[in-house]
């Protein structure tokens, strides 16, 4: 089966919470990339496909969470993946250091940091 990710995944499990329609839904990041993340839920969620949310991510080692939008490309009872697409400089900024801090293979993010970043510049 081919590939279609571009960046690998990171595991983590760091706590999140996922706004939809001003409903917060208090979740767990499972894995990370440049471009998504894929989190689990205790409780049922049922967030349509292609619906737009805000993810908020809750570092223990920091005091002010951050945020971005997102949309959801796959979701089940438990579990949601998406799709980051929008964020300020600093939360990008912060998304990065954080997937610095989580990666146990630090050349291979360095490379796609290198691709990631071409491909905002065209």
């Amino acid at each position: 089966m081919f590939e279609k990710r571009r960046f690998h995944r990171i595991r983590c499990t760091v706590k999140s919470e996922l706004t939809h329609n001003n409903i917060n839904y208090p979740g767990r990041l499972e894995n990370i990339s440049l471009n998504g993340a894929l989190i689990s839920f205790s409780d049922g969620v049922v967030i349509p496909r292609d619906e737009e949310c805000i993810l908020t991510i809750h570092l223990e080692d920091e005091d002010t969470p951050f945020s971005l939008g997102v949309e959801v490309i796959h979701s089940n009872f438990t579990m949601i993946g998406i799709k980051f697409i929008a964020s300020n400089v600093e939360t990008r900024l912060r998304l990065r250091n954080l997937l610095k801090r989580l990666t146990p293979e630090p050349d291979k993010l360095s490379r796609e940091l290198q691709l990631f970043d071409r491909d905002c510049e065209e």
